[in-house]
């Protein structure tokens, strides 16, 4: 994730004063976030090459408000979501949040690092065992959706093609930072939608 001094020489490299402007008053495409999106994301997100997918993704915003224990007055910050990349039945969504304080920042969620153990070794055969090795991050997620009103955010990423293989995740906005909830896994190439959750939190 990028700190804050490096956040500033971006935003000033593009020649955008993050203070002029306000996350709730600006277009999602004309924000400071979308602006640092582009330095920041150009080349694993290839944004210089035309994509026929982008047109379906526009750019997102939605305004987040929250309350926290020490003070009266409620935060506030506003989530971007920013096209990637698509391939086959997949697309790659990227995260921006940007508040008063911080300014935009791109966003990395807390994943399984797994193992997947099929019996003979067959990797189309049926799964023997799914072993949680840790924890990582990412910062992109695929075919994500926001729901505004749960502040939840989910994704389903297709392994090899729609009805098979997959594995998808859940995550809550909660006091500022997106919260890993669920995680399941789908790691049987048998054409059936049958997932397996390895992950879970109240």
């Amino acid at each position: 994730m990028l700190n804050n001094d490096l956040t500033k020489r971006l935003l000033l490299a593009a020649g955008v004063a993050a203070l002029a402007m306000p996350a709730l008053s600006q277009d999602a495409a004309r924000s400071a976030a979308y602006k640092l999106f582009h330095i920041s994301h150009n080349e694993i997100c290839m944004l210089e090459e035309p994509q026929a997918a982008a047109e379906y993704y526009p750019p997102q915003s939605w305004a987040l408000e929250w309350k926290t224990d020490y003070s009266d007055t409620p935060q506030t910050a506003t989530l971007y979501e920013f096209f990637c990349g698509a391939g086959a039945y997949n697309v790659q969504l990227v995260y921006f949040l940007e508040d008063d304080y911080s300014g935009p920042r791109p966003l990395s969620f807390a994943v399984p690092y797994f193992d997947v153990k099929y019996v003979g070794d067959d990797f189309e055969g049926a799964v023997e065992a799914i072993d949680i090795l840790g924890f990582q991050t990412q910062d992109t997620l695929t075919n994500p959706s926001f729901d505004p009103e749960t502040r939840t955010i989910t994704n389903s990423a297709h392994w090899r093609g729609l009805g098979d293989a997959s594995s998808s995740g859940t995550w809550v906005f909660d006091d500022g930072i997106f919260v890993l909830k669920s995680y399941d896994v789908d790691a049987s190439y048998d054409g059936e939608i049958n997932p397996t959750r390895i992950v879970e939190y109240p």
